[in-house]
């Protein structure tokens, strides 16, 4: 290496994460209709037909997981499209609100009280029935009765049974 080389250069090394973290991730869309994701930006080709020519870029997302619902929609049949979008949509609203509750007491304590029968009597099968129902699969009953026993609204009868203390 020569002084120039050693001294007044400098090198530019971008470690592999680093690479995948800068990384674009596009849609891209065929004349024959579908809807595939690329992360390179020349020399793409359609992976159902093999087209290289007639693609559109659509759209650039930051992460793989975005492209990846965005591919699942574009290639959604027009026949179902929207049926299957306002299920999914409904879907995601349900678990950001099981999120929600399970980050906040006073949504869980709802969903609690909502489990309680007539006696004051918590049951955790009467729990996850409500979670059930609510379709708040992302909720775990244990997690709800052990935030409330901590923050000193129930105690535990039996194995499977709290009272609520105020």
């Amino acid at each position: 290496m020569n002084y120039c080389d050693k001294y007044n250069q400098k090198t530019l090394v971008l470690s592999h994460f680093d690479i995948i973290m800068s990384q674009r991730y596009n849609l891209i869309k065929c004349s024959c209709g579908f809807s595939f994701g690329s992360t390179k930006s020349k020399n793409n080709f359609c992976t159902k037909c093999g087209s290289v020519s007639n693609l559109k870029y659509v759209k650039s997302f930051e992460n793989a997981e975005e492209l990846s619902k965005a591919i699942s929609l574009a290639n959604i049949p027009d026949e179902i499209s929207q049926e299957l979008i306002s299920k999914i949509l409904k879907k995601e609203s349900r678990s950001s609100i099981a999120k929600e509750n399970n980050n906040n007491v006073l949504g869980g304590l709802n969903l609690l009280k909502k489990a309680t029968d007539k006696d004051g009597n918590l049951t955790k099968k009467s729990l996850d029935k409500i979670l059930f129902d609510e379709a708040l699969v992302d909720s775990s009953s244990e997690f709800l009765i052990g935030q409330a026993e901590v923050q000193g609204f129930l105690i535990r009868v039996n194995e499977n049974t709290w009272n609520w203390l105020s």
